[in-house]
C-alpha cells in the first residue's frame, strides 16, 4: 500500500469521515485542547529554562524547580498529540503535502527527542555541566518555538 493510499483510506475512515464532516465546534473545540496542550508544555519548558540559565528561582534546585513542570510538558504534549492526531484524520490528504506540517512533524520529533535524552539529564543532577544546562536551553526554546511557528504557518500554506 503507497503512502497516498494510506493516507486516502484514513481520511476515508469512519473516524476520520466523521471528523471531517462534523460540525465546526468540534474542529474548534480540537484546536483550542491543541493551542492548552501547547500553552502547559511551553510555559513549562520556559520555566525550567529560566532556572537552568540562572534567571529565576535560584534558590532551589533544579531537580526541585524542574519536577512538577515536567509532568505538564508531559501532559501538555498528550494534550497536543491526541488533539493533533484528531485534527490531522480529518483530512491527512491536505496535511501531508503541508511544507510547514512536515516540518512541523520533523521539529516535533527532534524536540521529543531532546527532552527525553539531553534535557532530562539536565534537569534531574544538582549542578548539571554548565555546558550541556545552556545547550538544552537553546535548543528546546530553538525547537519547542520552531513547532509552535511551523504549527501556526499550516494553516497559511
Amino acid at each position: 500500500m503507497s503512502t497516498l493510499e494510506v493516507l486516502t483510506a484514513l481520511q476515508n475512515s469512519p473516524l476520520g469521515y466523521a471528523i471531517g464532516k462534523t460540525d465546526h465546534l468540534v474542529g474548534a473545540a480540537a484546536q483550542v485542547f491543541h493551542v492548552l496542550g501547547f500553552v502547559f508544555l511551553l510555559a513549562s519548558v520556559i520555566l525550567i529554562n529560566l532556572r537552568l540559565s540562572g534567571f529565576a528561582l535560584t534558590g532551589l534546585s533544579i531537580p526541585q524547580v524542574a519536577k512538577e513542570p515536567t509532568r505538564l510538558i508531559w501532559a501538555g504534549l498528550a494534550f497536543a498529540v491526541i488533539s493533533g492526531i484528531l485534527m490531522f484524520l480529518s483530512a491527512p490528504l491536505l496535511y501531508y503535502t503541508n511544507p510547514a506540517f512536515v516540518a512541523k512533524i520533523w521539529l516535533l520529533a527532534a524536540a521529543v527527542l531532546l527532552q527525553v535524552t539531553l534535557y532530562r539529564r539536565v534537569t534531574t543532577r544538582e549542578n548539571p555541566n554548565p555546558v550541556l544546562a545552556k545547550a538544552s536551553v537553546v535548543l528546546s526554546i530553538l525547537l519547542w518555538f520552531g513547532v509552535g511557528v511551523t504549527g501556526r504557518a499550516i494553516g497559511f500554506i
